[in-house]
């Protein structure tokens, strides 16, 4: 079986490349921060 991505870690991963803060990641994927919060910190 295939292990599992850590999607949030690819999240973080992306935001960090792009040079973008937690709140400018959201605005310009349309996402809130309550919203990507969760996913970075693997909840």
């Amino acid at each position: 079986m295939a292990k599992k991505p850590n999607i949030g870690k690819l999240i973080c991963a992306l935001r960090q490349e792009l040079n973008m803060s937690k709140g400018r990641f959201t605005a310009e994927f349309s996402v809130t921060f309550l919203t990507i919060n969760p996913w970075e910190m693997d909840m």
